[in-house]
């Protein structure tokens, strides 16, 4: 796994979101990345993934599962479902917006309600960008030159996700 940026440079996190990037060249460092992200967590966070069709997202969410203590295997992806419920040492709502064509959706079927102090993660957070929060951690997974490599750029709009933001990085840099 490896990292591009400094978290102790001030451009590192600004008012307008910041932005860093970081690589995976397996699946079981993706998994290793969410586990990382997940034991940084402290509730409330929302989690907006985006990328192409196998790319990892449901791979990452499983590690940040594991990073909350959610028991292994219990995490799959929720494209038909819509939803998934997990707990852990915080609760976790895995959501995938894949299926779903109108932000009205989202609050006619309630995919956003969860308990206070949730963990919310939504794949395919791109399909209904208006209906996200504004305070969210946000990651666009690309895949990289060889079979397995993903490069995750993350921003973080809000204090909430500024606070995971900065964790997260301090969990990967120096």
């Amino acid at each position: 796994m490896t990292v591009r940026g400094d978290a102790t440079t001030p451009q590192a996190v600004s008012l307008g979101g910041a932005m860093w990037t970081t690589t995976s060249s397996s699946p079981d460092q993706t998994r290793a990345l969410g586990c990382a992200l997940g034991a940084s967590l402290l509730g409330g966070e929302v989690i907006a993934l985006d990328g192409d069709l196998g790319t990892g997202k449901t791979c990452f969410v499983q590690g940040l599962a594991a990073g909350l203590g959610v028991p292994p295997g219990s995490v799959a992806s929720p494209t038909f479902a819509l939803r998934h419920d997990h707990q852990g040492r915080l609760p976790l709502a895995h959501l995938d917006f894949y299926r779903l064509e109108d932000p009205d959706e989202i609050a006619w079927l309630g995919v956003l309600d969860a308990p206070d102090g949730a963990v919310i993660v939504i794949e395919w957070a791109e399909r209904l960008p208006a209906a996200l929060p504004a305070d969210r951690l946000h990651a666009r997974l690309t895949s990289g030159p060889g079979p397995d490599e993903r490069a995750f750029v993350w921003t973080a709009t809000g204090p909430i996700a500024e606070r995971a933001f900065l964790a997260f990085q301090r969990t990967h840099v120096g």
